[in-house]
């Protein structure tokens, strides 16, 4: 649907309940605590979804609007969420419910009545923050501190190739209108944990190069986690650390789950899709950052991943 008629949904529903996707990261929980509120100053009842899976780094954001029990949704909001599969077990119960889904992942598989995708967004709190100046809302530092940890996340502090420059145009705005960025900036970025630092050892111990050193795989096991004392913040965006080697042009990590299976993170350079070889596994995403579920032994999965890298680098 075009941006307009998202505006015009968002003025004559009421009654809203925001969901958010499982592993909840900056952009889900900061858009979801932004379109409340936008919504709330608009005069509607809004309701963010308690997601177990956020942490605490988080509560700051959704003081004050997650949904009580006895809340009845009249319109179920999705953001930031591409298939319903990415959905937390708070959420299952509205499975085949979504009336709007808000999105930027090309991937989106088209599960909610309405989608409204940005796929050139940096996140979707851009979206967010056009619908903030679209509804003419007064300069509010909850929503714009929301909608900068939202953006500034998903982009790295403004350093991953998909920033764009409404991004950097946002954190002016929220720079002039109070915003703490250099308190976030120290929290999301900044700031690590010695398991943080025990993680990072582990993941680069394991590291197998491709490709003539063009690409590379590592893993972090459930032992590691274990190891490190490692809590979920601590293993956020570890996919992102391979691409610091200079002549790596597509990497992964493969991450134990506590089933056995791994979730899979792939970020690239260009011309190289990590969206595409996700795709070959199930997954999607974007075309620099994209995720999967792979199944089996770590040598095994990482054979095939660098197969797959090896079909990705052959014309680059």
């Amino acid at each position: 649907m075009t941006f307009d008629l998202l505006c015009k949904l968002l003025k004559e529903r009421n009654d809203f309940l925001i969901l958010t996707h499982k592993r909840p990261d900056g952009d889900t929980l900061g858009s979801a605590a932004a379109l409340c509120r936008i919504l709330r100053t608009l005069g509607k009842r809004a309701c963010v979804l308690p997601n177990s899976g956020a942490t605490a780094r988080y509560d700051f954001l959704l003081g004050g609007l997650l949904a009580p029990e006895d809340f009845a949704p009249a319109c179920i909001v999705a953001v930031d969420i591409a298939d319903e599969a990415l959905l937390p077990p708070e959420a299952e119960a509205f499975r085949g419910r979504t009336d709007i889904c808000i999105d930027h992942h090309p991937s989106n598989t088209r599960y909610a009545a309405a989608l409204y995708l940005e796929g050139e967004a940096a996140a979707v709190g851009e979206v967010i923050f056009k619908l903030y100046k679209t509804f003419g809302i007064a300069p509010d530092v909850k929503i714009l501190e929301a909608i900068y940890v939202s953006v500034a996340t998903d982009t790295g502090c403004f350093r991953f190739s998909n920033t764009t420059a409404l991004a950097h145009s946002i954190a002016a705005e929220c720079i002039s209108a109070g915003v703490d960025f250099h308190r976030l900036n120290v929290e999301f970025f900044d700031s690590k944990s010695p398991a943080r630092f025990k993680i990072e050892r582990a993941v680069f111990d394991s590291l197998r190069f491709f490709c003539g050193g063009r690409a590379a795989v590592a893993r972090l096991t459930q032992k590691d986690i274990a190891a490190a004392g490692a809590g979920v913040d601590d293993l956020d965006n570890l996919a992102s650390l391979l691409m610091q080697i200079s002549t790596i042009h597509i990497a992964s990590l493969l991450q134990e789950n506590a089933d056995g299976s791994w979730k899979v993170s792939v970020r690239s350079r260009a011309p190289v899709s990590a969206s595409d070889i996700c795709l070959s596994f199930g997954g999607g995403g974007h075309p620099r950052a994209a995720g999967c579920t792979m199944h089996g032994d770590a040598e095994g999965c990482t054979a095939q991943l660098g197969n797959a890298f090896e079909r990705a680098l052959a014309n680059v």
